[in-house]
């Protein structure tokens, strides 16, 4: 089966966290129709003129991007911008922009109810709750919350940089993982007024110097595997889903015998079925796959060529039959086949249309809302 995916980008010169600046060539927000039976993947069309698309989320008729901004109309900082989706074209139409009140916004999380929307801000060192409308707008922040401190790293982790916000598997946590501070930071929520309760007693630790950047749960809810940046290394962590303590278990490299070649974590996913995890890693231009075991564990079993510079983010398939990784500064996205017995990767396609690709969302035209 065919199925959808939104890309975003960096459409202004963009200087990164890690130092890097990144020139500015994507031409907006592109759709990309993936064919089921091939992995060929095809432009479908792009939305042109919005700053920094450089994440973006894709549920049912509506599309939310961060604008990965230092400051907005001569406002600092970034927005999140809301558009509607035609169905039968995948293309755009803009509904309103808001504040996420903080510089550099990376990464955005819709709760499960589509009320609220979670902005983190990667420079602004914060996050924000941004309520839905029903017409799939935004309204302003409804709650902010700014973390303090810093790391042991004095280039990297001079400040705090939340990198992510995720939904613990009962819906009653927030956690934010947070680069400068090495931890995923906690707060309880509360989903009737939109707003976040500090839960320091429950934030989860990472080792200094790591650079904790995004994590996932399993499908039982009852493991968190977070990948950390500078470390290029995955934390597994057993999970107690109804008190929300978490216990490190496992750091496994995500690097093989490639360690001597400097690699930068980027972006975790977890398989459909939930027997492998896939990372990709910048720099050394890599992707690697894990098995996970019947306790949680992480066994790792391929790195490869990721087919193009930075993979910054890729996706998996709904049905997952394919991986698709966007690479930054190579312009393309590498289409890869998932093999169902073993999770092992096999590259089958690139397309070269994707200019500066740094988010890939996937969209299903066919849901209810």
């Amino acid at each position: 089966m065919d199925s959808y995916y939104f890309t975003g980008g960096y459409t202004e010169p963009t200087q990164m966290g890690s130092g890097e600046v990144v020139p500015g060539r994507c031409q907006g927000i592109g759709c990309y129709r993936l064919e089921g039976e091939t992995g060929r993947l095809t432009l479908l069309g792009i939305t042109p003129s919005t700053p920094n698309p450089s994440f973006v989320l894709a549920e049912g008729s509506y599309l939310y991007c961060v604008n990965e901004l230092k400051e907005y109309q001569g406002v600092p900082g970034s927005t999140v911008s809301a558009y509607r989706i035609d169905r039968e074209t995948g293309r755009l139409t803009f509904i309103n922009r808001q504040f996420t009140c903080g510089a550099d916004a990376c990464h955005l999380t819709l709760t499960p109810d589509r009320r609220y929307l979670l902005a983190a801000n990667f420079t602004g060192g914060s996050f924000c709750v941004l309520p839905v409308r029903e017409d799939g707008g935004l309204e302003p922040a409804s709650c902010v919350l700014r973390h303090r401190g810093q790391g042991v790293d004095r280039e990297r982790q001079q400040s705090p940089h939340p990198h992510q916000t995720i939904l613990s598997p009962n819906g009653k946590y927030v956690y934010v993982p947070d680069l400068g501070l090495d931890r995923l930071v906690c707060y309880r929520a509360d989903w009737e007024k939109g707003w976040m309760l500090p839960e320091e007693d429950l934030d989860i630790p990472g080792i200094p110097g790591q650079g904790i950047r995004h994590g996932v749960f399993n499908q039982a809810g009852d493991r968190l595997y977070v990948m950390t940046e500078m470390a290029c290394a995955v934390n597994v962590y057993a999970y107690e889903k109804e008190e929300g303590r978490a216990e490190l278990l496992q750091v496994i490299s995500a690097r093989g015998e490639n360690c001597e070649t400097l690699g930068l974590g980027a972006a975790v996913r977890l398989h459909p079925n939930g027997r492998w995890l896939y990372v990709s890693v910048r720099r050394s231009d890599e992707l690697a796959v894990f098995q996970i075991g019947t306790d949680g564990l992480l066994t790792l079993l391929q790195v490869l060529p990721s087919q193009g510079e930075i993979p910054r983010d890729f996706v998996i398939a709904p049905d997952g039959g394919f991986l698709l990784a966007g690479c930054q500064d190579t312009d393309n996205i590498s289409v890869f086949s998932v093999h169902l017995d073993t999770g092992i990767l096999t590259p089958v396609y690139q397309n070269q249309e994707a200019f500066c690709v740094t988010v890939l969302a996937p969209w299903s035209p066919y849901t209810d809302k």
